[in-house]
């Protein structure tokens, strides 16, 4: 009963100035305490008896252990069996990147040259018209893509019949199937190369493919070049229909200095 009264009357004021015990005045009504200092000795054996008599401490039993799935510390491998750091290997400077073709338009439009007007019209040439004039591209160059594109909107004519662009516009193996046309190089030289037309964005556009990449190294194309193509017909004897058909062919001229001036 001691040490729970004094549990209940303890006020702790300041260590420095010591525990203050409030205590009742002798033959006093109840109503009147005075307050008794204790040296920091008297407090310290109330303070171990209150620890003596707490009763709420858990066991040694309800301690949380370690789980035996949790490696112990001693099984990491020491240090010496660790592998090396390595050192990270030095950032290699990039590589600049490739400076694009600068667009210039070429100062004229130029009639085809003689000589090549005088090729196909050996061959029976009709509606010689020109196409599309305009500067190769890195896209043009490319190997790995192949081909010659220019869109039909930019067409100075549209060269297709309807019958042919319903053939272009046709599948094969997930691909558009297009067709086989005649071109004659600006070196006067004539082959075969495949025509097709490709959504490409929001519009069609024409692609000469196939043989483009030996075409290219033939005649020295190279980025930022100016070529003209031009678009005529001939007629062929067709042997499955027994007709004459008017067959597509194309004329590509490479511009230079000599025929800005012609």
């Amino acid at each position: 009963m001691g040490l729970r009264r004094l549990k209940n009357e303890i006020s702790f004021l300041d260590l420095d100035l010591g525990v203050h015990i409030p205590r009742r005045k002798r033959g006093s009504s109840g109503s009147a305490i005075t307050k008794r200092s204790i040296s920091m000795m008297e407090c310290a054996t109330i303070l171990i008896a209150f620890s003596n008599s707490v009763t709420h401490v858990l066991p040694s039993a309800y301690l949380p252990v370690r789980t035996t799935n949790t490696k112990p510390i001693t099984d990491r491998k020491p240090i010496s069996e660790r592998k090396p750091i390595t050192k990270r290997k030095p950032i290699t400077e990039r590589k600049p990147r490739k400076k694009r073709c600068k667009q210039t338009p070429f100062p004229t439009t130029p009639d085809m040259p003689a000589a090549m007007r005088d090729r196909i019209g050996e061959m029976g040439a009709y509606q010689i018209e020109l196409a599309i004039q305009k500067q190769l591209q890195d896209t043009d160059m490319n190997k790995n893509h192949g081909r010659l594109s220019f869109p039909a909107k930019k067409l100075k004519v549209d060269f297709a019949t309807e019958e042919e662009r319903r053939v272009l516009k046709q599948q094969e193996n997930k691909g558009k199937k297009g067709m086989n046309v005649m071109i004659v190089d600006p070196l006067l030289r004539e082959s075969s190369i495949c025509l097709k037309l490709w959504k490409i964005g929001s519009g069609d556009s024409y692609c000469l493919m196939t043989q483009w990449n030996s075409l290219v190294e033939q005649n020295g194309f190279k980025s930022g070049d100016h070529v003209q193509l031009w678009s005529f017909r001939k007629d062929e004897f067709e042997a499955e229909t027994q007709t004459m058909v008017s067959r597509l062919c194309f004329a590509m001229v490479k511009l230079d200095a000599t025929t800005a001036s012609a």
